[in-house]
């Protein structure tokens, strides 16, 4: 929903009016309101003018959209999305004149501008907003759940290379033990031998 405020031969220059919709495009009614209510400027005391007769039209259109059974529309959540100034014409051209050098006379411009105002009902871009925001939760679930499985798999293939590691030095262990008994001399197991059959015999004496 839109609506449009004009103002027609404002008694000051398009330059001017300018300076103060600088001040205030694309902010909600109420700051709005608000700065112009401190700002020094003289289009500010029209352009205020103009937003009050605006949300004035708001609130008679909702009176009578109420007996139709239409939805209302909320004055705060109006947002002003356009400010234009454009010249008009020049009062009092040819009618008073400043003397000037050498016989010349100047005529002096009184200057005035067309005002226009657009206000929108910000819902559109609350939905817009809703749907960044949901856009944005996604974008951190998806990049959330992609780092959990990253993390997973590392973790994974740590504990696959532990194991590896822990079987490679048992197989070693083994390899070693084995190399040792067959590195034994053969002379030493013959001694062995002998030594536990002494023992033996010696045993079976004393019995």
């Amino acid at each position: 929903m839109e609506f449009r405020v004009k103002l027609g031969k404002a008694p000051f220059s398009a330059r001017k009016a300018k300076y103060v919709l600088d001040l205030i495009r694309g902010k909600n009614v109420n700051t709005v309101l608000d700065v112009l209510q401190f700002c020094h400027r003289r289009p500010a005391r029209a352009i205020e003018k103009l937003t009050r007769s605006c949300m004035a039209n708001v609130e008679y259109n909702n009176e009578n959209e109420a007996k139709k059974g239409a939805p209302e529309v909320d004055v705060d959540t109006l947002v002003l999305t356009e400010a234009r100034a454009d010249e008009g014409p020049l009062l009092g051209y040819a009618r008073r004149f400043m003397p000037r050098a050498r016989g010349m006379a100047f005529p002096l411009n009184l200057r005035t501008c067309h005002i226009k105002l657009t206000f929108t009902a910000s819902e559109a871009e609350e939905e817009k907003e809703e749907k960044k925001k949901e856009e944005k939760e996604e974008k951190v679930e998806k990049k959330e759940k992609a780092e959990k499985t990253e993390k997973a798999g590392k973790t994974e293939e740590a504990e696959k290379t532990k194991k590896a590691g822990k079987a490679e030095k048992v197989e070693k262990e083994k390899v070693t033990a084995g190399a040792e008994e067959e590195t034994e001399p053969a002379s030493e197991k013959p001694a062995k031998k002998r030594a536990k059959k002494v023992r033996k015999a010696e045993k079976g004496e004393d019995d």
